[in-house]
């Protein structure tokens, strides 16, 4: 990933910051009052900065790498301790062909994509994505490592999407598709829709799935949905795939039994793990972004007036 965002973002390109939190001195405290800036150029990097209240809602004309917290970061289903701001970065975006060749990381994110936007990348983002209005056909979207609860591409053709390492908790609907792959993701209680489509190393539980004219092999599912053959296998106990517990995405790490574990299709001699923590670059916790972070900050809340030293301990680790 570092290695992307250096060739996304030029040696001219700039950091921004968006807070909308109340005293926070940032550059911008909107994301649209940063898009449409004349100092904002093409390619530059915006951190959106986590916050209780989400951000305004916008059309994004200009190609960004966006940048967020994460997500999940709290309550009884979250991951707690990952980030010292527990709140996410909230925001609906309409995603212009202008935009071609945004990076999207680390937000809870709803995207509308408008026909002709070609080469984005979502990466860890709690996601909601589907098509805006008509348009020319939508080529080379890379969606890795989200939690996606809303995909629906459906409104016009749409070619080379490659989905890999995501849990889906919703209604999949990607018709119309040409030259697609579906790799290493969890499908939780969805619905399945998919035309077109290399389908491999994928778990299925309490799923339904309706395919079209795609290759379908390595996959496990908990129902009986899957063709014979190809490594396929149907009727896995759902109870044997994971470790559970609380966490909505960490309830899906695989168990120490597994019979997810060495099922998907060998490549160049190694055997992977099925599902989205199955391979070398797996599905990470909350879509913490590969950047450094604060996850616990400690401040005194009053300091005596004879003091001269504000005792202050940050603890950081990087997300690699």
């Amino acid at each position: 990933m570092a290695a992307l965002l250096l060739t996304t973002t030029v040696a001219q390109a700039k950091i921004w910051r968006v807070n909308n939190n109340f005293g926070v001195r940032a550059d911008f405290t909107q994301l649209n009052e940063a898009a449409i800036n004349q100092q904002v150029n093409a390619g530059d990097t915006i951190y959106l900065e986590g916050s209780s209240t989400a951000y305004s809602g916008f059309n994004l004309y200009k190609r960004l790498v966006i940048i967020g917290p994460g997500y999940l970061l709290s309550g009884t289903t979250g991951n707690a301790g990952l980030q010292a701001n527990p709140n996410s970065a909230t925001i609906t975006m309409y995603v212009d062909s202008l935009a071609s060749g945004s990076v999207f990381m680390g937000l809870d994110l709803t995207a509308n994509m408008h026909g002709g936007t070609d080469n984005i990348r979502f990466e860890r983002c709690y996601l909601s994505i589907g098509q805006w209005t008509t348009g020319r056909i939508m080529s080379n979207l890379v969606i890795n490592k989200c939690f996606i609860h809303s995909h629906r591409f459906t409104t016009y053709p749409t070619e080379n999407l490659e989905v890999t390492n995501c849990i889906f908790e919703t209604s999949v609907s990607y018709m119309a598709g040409m030259n697609s792959l579906y790799r290493n993701n969890i499908f939780f209680n969805a619905h399945l829709t998919i035309s077109n489509a290399y389908i491999s190393n994928n778990i299925f539980v309490g799923s339904n799935f309706t395919p079209t004219s795609c290759t379908i092999k390595y996959n496990l599912s908990s129902g009986n949905n899957l063709p014979a053959g190809n490594g396929n296998v149907n009727g896995v106990p759902a109870g044997s795939l994971f470790v559970g517990g609380s966490s909505r995405d960490g309830k899906h790490m695989l168990s120490a039994t597994s019979p997810a574990r060495g099922a998907g299709e060998p490549i160049e001699g190694i055997t992977p793990d099925c599902g989205a923590y199955g391979t070398p670059d797996p599905y990470r916790l909350s879509g913490i972004p590969p950047i450094p972070t604060i996850y616990e900050l400690t401040v005194p809340a009053s300091v005596p007036s004879t003091s001269s030293v504000l005792p202050v301990i940050v603890s950081t680790r990087s997300n690699n």
